[in-house]
């Protein structure tokens, strides 16, 4: 979708102005901080914020530049960028932050005079538009630089008044979303970095807004600065005005504001601004950009630093806007009371535990295959205290809820580090976190570290695809760099609500999970059991297990169909279970009790179930690629790696049954019964 709103951007004569676009772009994170406007203390109003990982509560551009990542796509541009968050306001009074993205535009307008045009001086900071403004005057360049666009790309609203871009907020909703936009001033005074009203030092140009030439008083040409930010409106009921409501009680859209803080490379943005004339929205035209872009990088990017430890929203609606913010047009007081407090964004994880770093899973089996759950709330530190709980010094959270324990990697598991970045899946229960990938774990360990392994690219560079070894054999060796955060933490086996936000971690419950009994329910709930050691790999047999389509004691109506490969995203990803005593006869009931039409086994513990094939999955593999034997049936096969041993129902529809079109499982799935 994003690349589609490139295609319908505000701007004067945009298409034939040298600029690049970092489109897409994904918050770090949403809070109530400003270290523009309120440095050192709790913001007055939530705001969505992209960019550098370091971002917190004070700007100091040395500490910011060190940043491990940031969500724009350019690694060389540790600056950040906010708004205000908008929140839908619905009729009950519930209040719940709109998915929110930003597009960031850079944009060489010379004015008449064709001025040169300068890269942002280190330590610049400035905040276009007015959080008190509720009026709009047509003459103001200031006002004018705050604009919302309404998307419909069915084209049924072209030329229609009623959905052209305006100054505030629409009177319907958008089908495709909204832009709520604002251009920055683009003249600087030449000396100050910042002023008293973080607007003075800068200035816009004479003739427009947009463009022109800079006058006396702010003779220095900066390159221009605009925001799109992406809200998506279309995904909540439209009723009327007060609908949308920004972070600041804003129920007009006049109160739209940005702020930015300097963290460019300075010398690489100047380079590409005098060097990369031809540029036409596409960084790939401008090579010193374009080697400096890291996407995997940017989605991966977690913030470093600290939260507000407060509700705003993420887990459902609230009652009333963080902060001291009434909602305009109505009687709503404020209640005065003390700031809440700043905690770390990630949790800490239990004392003693270290985070190495991102691994491959296993080519034949679960790398950590002695114990696993599913957490609904699931972040590291949840993870590693479970598997310390069970005895285990390892720990890998995958599929941002799963977790694995184990006392060494096995089945085949890489012995080396992947590049930081390949595990992208945020924490189920904490998006300030990141628990492992695509069949990708991030590996914590219990005791002193392993040795460090090369340290993972910087923020100004691409990754390098090379991996960095760890040791199989006895995780607590060895002398890796931990790089998980050094705060205190619980004890292994607590985890306490005082050392994560309120808002993005609560009590460690894992969902549905049974290995006591052959045939689980999805309303079942049992605490997987680790014996005395670890669980061994399924090994076939000497004669080596059937996977013969005979196969009894099946449902009435169920026929063995043969081996069918699995994709990351799942090929059956309705629901699903897994087993220490899984046998084909537990995942075929399971499944067919709950009305689906096609079981799965796969890695000899685990069953899927669905009614069709889906993300391009369930494509017919040879019997040699299911060769694991069932946990529960050492003389049966159940799948095997990335590859599913199916059965079907005769007669069963193709179609997809719409009520369970919104449950997702598997590889990045929302949510789900268990593993």
């Amino acid at each position: 979708m994003f690349s589609k709103l490139f295609a319908f951007a505000a701007l004067a004569a945009v298409a034939n102005a040298e600029h690049f676009i970092m489109g897409g772009s994904k918050l770090i994170v949403q809070t109530r901080l400003d270290p523009i406007v309120n440095p050192g203390k709790v913001g007055t109003h939530v705001h969505a914020v992209v960019g550098a990982s370091r971002f917190k509560d004070v700007y100091d551009r040395e500490d910011q530049i060190k940043s491990k990542c940031t969500t724009v796509s350019i690694q060389s541009d540790k600056s950040n960028y906010w708004a205000p968050q908008m929140f839908h306001h619905d009729p009950n009074g519930g209040l719940t932050p709109m998915p929110t993205s930003f597009n960031i535009y850079y944009l060489v307008r010379n004015g008449p005079k064709n001025e040169k045009v300068h890269a942002f001086p280190p330590g610049l900071r400035m905040v276009a538009g007015d959080t008190t403004r509720r009026t709009y005057n047509a003459s103001s360049f200031a006002d004018q630089a705050v604009s919302y666009v309404c998307l419909d790309y069915s084209g049924a609203h072209n030329n229609d008044p009623d959905w052209a871009e305006r100054p505030d907020f629409f009177d319907h909703n958008c089908p495709d979303g909204m832009r709520a936009q604002v251009f920055f001033p683009s003249c600087w005074d030449g000396k100050n970095l910042d002023s008293a009203d973080h607007k003075s030092h800068m200035a816009y140009p004479i003739q427009n807004y947009n463009s022109g030439d800079c006058p006396d008083s702010h003779p220095v040409h900066l390159v221009s600065l605009f925001y799109e930010m992406f809200v998506s409106v279309d995904q909540f009921e439209y009723h009327g005005k007060g609908t949308w409501v920004l972070a600041n009680g804003d129920t007009t859209g006049d109160g739209h504001h940005g702020d930015f803080q300097d963290g460019w490379d300075t010398d690489l943005l100047q380079e590409a601004l005098d060097t990369c004339t031809n540029m036409n929205g596409n960084i790939d035209d401008c090579p010193p950009l374009k080697a400096v872009v890291d996407q995997a990088a940017a989605d991966a990017c977690v913030l470093e630093t600290s939260i507000v430890d407060e509700d705003i929203g993420l887990n459902g609606p609230i009652a009333k806007l963080p902060g001291c913010n009434p909602i305009y047009g109505t009687n709503e007081a404020c209640t005065n009371g003390a700031d809440p407090a700043l905690v770390p964004a990630q949790q800490p994880l239990p004392s003693g535990w270290t985070e190495l770093g991102c691994i491959a899973e296993g080519t034949n089996g679960r790398a950590l295959p002695a114990v696993q759950t599913k957490f609904a709330n699931m972040t590291k530190a949840m993870c590693a205290s479970y598997c310390g709980s069970q005895g285990y010094k390892l720990a890998g959270a995958e599929f941002s809820d799963e977790c694995y324990c184990d006392n060494s990697v096995k089945n085949g598991a890489s012995e080396n580090f992947l590049t930081w970045s390949q595990c992208s899946n945020h924490c189920a229960g904490n998006n300030n976190e990141i628990c492992g990938g695509a069949a990708k774990l991030t590996l914590m360990s219990l005791g002193a570290a392993p040795a460090a392994p090369a340290s993972p690219a910087t923020a100004s560079s691409v990754p390098s695809a090379a991996t960095q070894p760890i040791s199989s054999a006895n995780p607590s060796t060895g002398a890796h760099t931990s790089v998980a955060t050094t705060q205190s933490a619980p004890s292994v086996g607590t985890i306490s609500a005082k050392t994560a936000p309120t808002s993005l971690v609560a009590k460690p419950v894992p969902t549905t999970i049974s290995v006591a009994k052959p045939v689980p329910t999805t309303t079942s709930v049992a605490k997987p059991v680790p014996t005395t050691t670890s669980v061994a790999k399924p090994v076939p047999t000497a004669a080596g297990p059937s996977n013969s389509t005979n196969v009894a004691d099946l449902p009435a109506g169920w026929t063995a169909v043969g081996c069918a490969s699995d994709v990351p995203q799942r090929a059956l990803n309705v629901d699903a279970f897994t087993s220490e005593r899984m046998t084909i006869e537990a995942c075929v009931t399971h499944c067919s009790m709950l009305g689906h039409s096609i079981a799965g086994l796969e890695y000899s513990r685990e069953c899927y179930c669905g009614a069709e094939f889906v993300n391009g999955g369930g494509q017919p593999l040879a019997d040699s690629a299911c060769n694991m034997a069932c946990a529960g049936d050492a003389s049966r096969v159940c799948g095997g790696p990335m590859a599913l041993t199916v059965f079907k129902k005769n007669g069963a529809s193709s179609a997809v049954r719409r009520h369970n079109k919104a449950r997702r499982l598997g590889r990045g799935h929302a949510h789900g019964d268990t593993l």
